[in-house]
């Protein structure tokens, strides 16, 4: 099995708080990589950036993560980035990156967008203009999801995404907040391909576990729901060979 960390929605803000700074930098103790599923920061701002960059130096294993909503709030978006990256943050964005944990686990991500869950016939069946403008950018980020797991050959696939595929793992989020909090095409892009687990954030009053339509795990980590750190694992069909260092890079999508 390939052990991973996640976490999303630290909002971090104008500190990281100590109890999270101990338990990343002892993440290594039960996970092989830390997913987390994006709104790191609270505003966007190069600050706080700073703030998560110099968290994440305390992961010894590796962080793959995506952009929320309010990261991508940042005026200044390009050195935002580098700065996570310059920490050893793996951010996908319609990308996907691959290691050798044991055998290859996968990671395709995209921040994903809301939308609504339409019917599976598509947004045309859909009365409001407005709706069906919004469907636009929904297939545009489907369609970038679904190039970065066609790109993928693993013994393991995750995706990891901000919004969520799913009303599954919605909870108590308000109904008439679904439209925000995801959409139905991102699912349908999912259950396409051989995915064994999905991480999203997002939904703070969501619950934790839930599935797509076609039957593959989703678990929203957004911190409001999880506590804190989650636990998951993804059986890579591989046995785990005793050479080698622990993980290595062994291929990444655009």
């Amino acid at each position: 099995m390939v052990r991973l960390a996640a976490i999303g929605d630290l909002h971090i803000r104008s500190g990281v708080p100590a109890a999270l700074a101990e338990s990343l930098a002892a993440v290594h103790l039960r996970a092989d990589a830390l997913v987390v599923a994006g709104d790191i920061t609270d505003g966007g701002r190069l600050v706080e950036a700073e703030q998560a960059a110099e968290l994440f130096r305390l992961v010894a294993i590796p962080v793959v993560a995506v952009l929320g909503n309010h990261d991508r709030r940042s005026l200044r978006r390009t050195a935002f980035r580098r700065t996570l990256e310059r920490a050893g943050v793996t951010l996908l964005d319609g990308g996907a990156v691959t290691y050798q944990i044991g055998g290859r686990i996968g990671f395709a991500g995209v921040a994903g967008c809301g939308g609504g869950f339409w019917p599976p016939d598509g947004p045309t069946a859909l009365p409001s203009r407005a709706l069906r403008a919004v469907s636009v950018k929904v297939r545009l980020e489907a369609a970038r999801l679904d190039a970065a797991l066609a790109g993928l050959d693993t013994d393991a696939t995750v995706v990891v995404m901000h919004f969520s595929p799913t009303t599954s793992t919605l909870g108590n989020e308000p109904v008439a907040k679904y439209w925000m909090l995801g959409n139905g095409e991102l699912g349908r892009v999912i259950d396409r391909h051989r995915v064994d687990l999905v991480i999203h954030g997002h939904a703070h009053l969501g619950n934790a576990a839930g599935r797509t339509a076609g039957g593959v795990p989703v678990r929203n980590v957004a911190t409001s729901v999880t506590g804190g750190v989650s636990w998951h694992e993804v059986d890579n069909q591989v046995e785990r060979r005793p050479v080698g260092p622990a993980w290595a890079v062994v291929g990444r999508g655009a």
